[in-house]
């Protein structure tokens, strides 16, 4: 099967864009120059700047026991029509820890994902960090930790099972927030049933203490350490000065660079998210640092649920919102279209970075000859209303009701086959592939 996408904007390292091919053989990119060549599909983009399909590498997708949240189908479309092409499934509530429920994840997702997908384990805990080198026998990459509730491992294993990770050449994805300050803040503010008072019990502090704490382990142990979902000024003050020791990583989510603290009263246990909504301040922080480079990967953290897991008292309810369907939209018009980051930052953050990290570059996040053909088309000159009716995600509701953003996919490509067509659904569940399975080629 042979595919050529003519007339693409291709986008320079120098942030100039370019109108050239793009040759596909057997879901690879071939050649990329000005001569067109016959192929057995044609595409034309009509100068649409076209980009690396985006890499999500934390979102919450599929778990048995809370499939009335989201599913293979359900986030793998959103995401899909979202501009992402690759997605690695995070653990919800059911702990991943062993090769059968490994395998229960995959053959969902094998069954029903229209696009790429890998899985995460964990919660890793003092009971099961030696089920790290079975997961990464099977592909697993990624693992996650909690130094905080509801996951938390114990003090005395994590540098254990940081070492676990190192020898399994695998990445350790931590949610970092202090224990310690979350119960102290708690005691404060939990006979307050407010969002605010939520919002304001987990504070910048909590963050920067638990990624020193990290980032000093995995110094004296060797792990290559991510940072979760940063939220705060503080949060990247520590991930910048660690950095100039460790090998370090973060990322950041839409609703951390959208929402303030002193917005969330209007949406209730709706915005009720962890790590907290906090201050314009922070917000721009980690708008500075996503800019700088500070921050390397741009994640969704989706994890919605349906509307009676959220009205409730707001130390109770779900904390989790749908994110996939706005993901690179959101990042192009907020983000470029507002110049708050470089069209060539925009795709490191979205797809090279999230690659490199997996250790999947280049096969995936390039637009280069050798990569595979993971691409998206955008629409960057008419903007798309965001509203629940329409969304793909499993719930009825979205704290983004009514957002105009620039940037959907006016076509999708999956491994060379195209899934979304002039904005429509045309390819079919169960095409993705497991990117645990992957052998990256040298550069």
């Amino acid at each position: 099967m042979t595919l050529l996408v003519k007339n693409a904007g291709i986008p320079l390292p120098s942030g100039d864009i370019v109108i050239g091919n793009i040759y596909v053989e057997n879901g690879v990119i071939t050649y990329i120059g000005r001569k067109e060549i016959e192929a057995d599909r044609v595409i034309d983009a009509e100068e649409r700047l076209t980009i690396p399909g985006g890499i999500d590498i934390h979102a919450h997708v599929y778990d048995p026991a809370y499939t009335s949240n989201e599913d293979w189908e359900t986030g793998s479309l959103a995401a899909a029509f979202g501009g992402l092409t690759t997605i690695v499934d995070m653990p919800l509530r059911t702990i991943v820890d062993n090769r059968k429920i490994l395998e229960e994840k995959l053959s969902e997702a094998r069954k029903n994902s229209y696009i790429n997908y890998g899985v995460t384990g964990g919660f890793i805990n003092e009971k099961n960090y030696n089920s790290i080198p079975e997961l990464a026998r099977y592909g697993v990459k990624t693992f996650k930790f909690f130094t905080c509730r509801p996951f938390k491992i114990s003090d005395e294993t994590l540098p254990d099972a940081f070492e676990q990770v190192t020898v399994a050449n695998g990445v350790a994805i931590v949610h970092a927030e202090d224990e310690s300050l979350i119960g102290y803040w708690e005691k404060k503010l939990l006979s307050q049933n407010s969002i605010t008072a939520f919002h304001s019990s987990r504070t910048g502090a909590t963050e920067a203490s638990a990624i020193y704490r990290v980032g000093y382990i995995s110094l004296d142990v060797g792990a290559r350490v991510h940072i979760a979902h940063l939220s705060s000024r503080e949060g990247i003050e520590a991930v910048a000065d660690l950095r100039k020791k460790i090998n370090l990583t973060s990322e950041v989510t839409p609703h951390h660079l959208f929402f303030t603290r002193d917005e969330t009263s209007r949406f209730g246990a709706y915005l009720k998210v962890a790590p907290t909504i906090k201050t314009r301040e922070d917000r721009d922080a980690l708008w500075r640092a996503l800019d700088e480079g500070i921050i390397d990967a741009y994640v969704s953290d989706n994890a919605p649920a349906p509307r009676s897991m959220k009205e409730a008292n707001v130390w109770e309810a779900w904390a989790g919102i749908p994110n996939l369907e706005i993901m690179i939209p959101f990042l192009f018009t907020y983000g470029v279209l507002q110049r708050r980051i470089s069209l060539a930052r925009f795709i490191d953050v979205t797809s090279r970075n999230p690659a490199k990290i997996l250790g999947i570059y280049p096969l995936k996040g390039e637009l280069s000859i050798g990569s595979h053909a993971d691409l998206v088309i955008l629409e960057t000159g008419k903007s798309k209303r965001i509203t629940a009716s329409t969304h793909h995600h499993k719930v009825d509701w979205t704290p983004w009701e009514g957002m105009e953003l620039y940037g959907y996919p006016y076509y999708l490509i999956v491994n060379g086959e195209v899934i979304i067509e002039k904005y429509e659904l045309i390819g079919k569940k169960g095409f993705g592939t497991y990117i645990g399975e992957l052998k990256p080629r040298k550069r």
